[in-house]
């Protein structure tokens, strides 16, 4: 297939990321393609804060974009670190910090240490020992090697959207304000043209970036929906946004993720307000008693309820058709999963795309969709891991993630969770995975969760004698010591409120 015109169904975060990263690549290439964003205005998204992770660089990096052009435009502010409130256990908490880990901090050491002086090497002093920068998470603080090396973003997915719509009118993305109605089809079965209420749009290939409704993907191409909802049973958020009492010490510098009786919460510190959302099911509780939960942690807010599945298609590329977003698949809003994902899509999709310069066979689709069901679901078996291995029983919800889920008993996604479970008891295993050829940090996910969960590579049987307690004692003190001066010297950096401010807010 030789593309000339792109259709792509939906606006909103997927569809003008989409847009902005075609149109950049039509820039670069000089090659000669349309380029057109089917959106209707009146359909609108759900524009609530959104947190990031470390791609979305790579995302603003290729639009060639800097934060001084972008963020105070999108309520933005940096992300260094996701915490983990009560989900080990109540009143404990850790750290998922940005940044390299420490080349001599292995979860080896780290099991020993913290079995014998469990209140110095304890989950919340974890990300310390394996990331020392990310003192500046714990103190609110920020420095410029923070931001430039440890950080994404949190920024209002509304306002980003508006902002990419523009980015693309300026690159000759055409927008057409329409709703779609029908599709119409090649005697193949590849996609002819979309019917909407104002118009007929034919393109060579149409990217669904409708959302959850998943129209071309899920609607016109009938693709097989492979549903994650057995071991990732939330399927409900009620979201508002909070202003801020004290902006000083409320605007933090990472995303606080706080477990509650049924679900957690997700608080997302914007420029303007804190946006938060209840992510929850009602297979244990009612929605009054969820509100309630909701109303006794930020008082009666205003809050509207967003309704999602967790699942993906089987495949995200059949024939002409190409999900991007939502429309192919979702894990749930733990660890930022849902903006990676989407840029996933849609950077692999760039990449088949120009290997030969928008010619694209059955090859590029197998290798896409090979590609992206991969990723995806890998990150479901990493967000599986906060809940199996807390060690909260103290309701119906807790103890159903803990006891009742069998996690390893579909076979699709196997060998992904063994892999997972493997790394958990083996430590060389954990190592590798955070060090790629050159020692740079790759993937240390696994290794802060187990930490912070307080979930050893090693049994107490082992530990208790095969261990010299004087080296032990020695490491002890040394970690102590080290962590109160990482304190003091984290105290000379600018709050996070501030250093946004000066860098980002100044003129405003």
């Amino acid at each position: 297939m030789n593309v000339k015109k792109i259709c792509i169904l939906g606006g909103g975060s997927s569809g003008f990321i989409t847009s902005s990263l075609l149109a950049k690549y039509r820039e670069l290439s000089g090659l000669d393609f349309d380029i057109k964003v089917i959106h209707s205005k009146s359909i609108g998204n759900v524009g609530v804060g959104e947190s990031t992770i470390f791609n979305i660089l790579e995302f603003f990096s290729y639009l060639g974009l800097k934060e001084s052009e972008w963020m105070n435009k999108c309520d933005a502010t940096y992300k260094t670190s996701i915490r983990f409130e009560n989900f080990f256990k109540n009143g404990r908490y850790f750290h998922y910090p940005f940044g390299p880990v420490n080349a001599n901090a292995t979860e080896f050491d780290w099991s020993i240490y913290s079995h014998f002086f469990p209140e110095i090497f304890s989950p919340e002093k974890a990300h310390i020992y394996f990331n020392p920068e990310s003192i500046l998470s714990e103190k609110n603080k920020l420095n410029d090697y923070k931001v430039d090396k440890c950080s994404s973003y949190h920024f209002d997915t509304h306002l980003l959207g508006k902002y990419l719509l523009q980015y693309s009118r300026d690159h000759g993305v055409e927008i057409v304000d329409d709703i779609f109605v029908s599709a119409t089809k090649h005697f193949d079965g590849s996609v002819a043209s979309l019917v909407c209420e104002n118009g007929e749009h034919t393109a060579d290939l149409f990217i669904d970036c409708s959302g959850f409704r998943s129209l071309l993907l899920g609607g016109v191409m009938n693709e097989e929906y492979i549903s994650f909802s057995d071991t990732l049973i939330n399927n409900k958020a009620i979201v508002a946004k909070i202003p801020y009492e004290n902006k000083e010490e409320q605007l933090q510098n990472y995303t606080n993720c706080v477990a509650l009786k049924n679900g957690w919460c997700w608080e997302i510190p914007l420029w303007n307000h804190l946006s938060v959302g209840y992510v929850h099911t009602n297979k244990f509780a009612s929605e009054q008693e969820i509100e309630k939960e909701l109303f006794d942690r930020y008082g009666e807010v205003e809050y509207k309820t967003v309704e999602y599945k967790t699942g993906r298609y089987k495949r995200g590329w059949v024939k002409n058709v190409v999900a991007v977003g939502l429309s192919y698949g979702f894990i749930e809003p733990l660890e930022s999963t849902g903006i990676a994902t989407t840029l996933e899509n849609a950077f692999r999709l760039l990449e088949f795309l120009s290997k030969r310069s928008l010619k694209t066979t059955q090859v590029d689709r197998d290798l896409f969709n090979y590609y992206t069901d991969n990723v995806i679901d890998q990150y479901r078996c990493f967000v599986e891991t906060h809940y199996y291995l807390s060690s909260r029983d103290d309701t119906n919800y807790w103890k159903y993630v803990t006891d009742d889920i069998d996690y390893l008993h579909d076979t699709t996604h196997r060998s992904y969770r063994s892999n997972f479970l493997k790394r958990m008891i083996d430590d060389r295993m954990l190592d590798e995975i955070t060090k790629d050829a050159n020692g740079e940090d790759v993937f240390s996910g696994d290794l802060f969760v187990c930490a912070g969960m307080q979930y050893s590579c090693f049994s107490n049987a082992f530990t208790e004698i095969n261990v010299d307690i004087k080296n032990v004692e020695r490491s002890a003190k040394n970690f102590q010591e080290y962590v109160n001066k990482l304190e003091m010297s984290a105290n000379d950096a600018p709050s996070t409120y501030k250093y946004l401010k000066n860098k980002i807010y100044d003129e405003y």
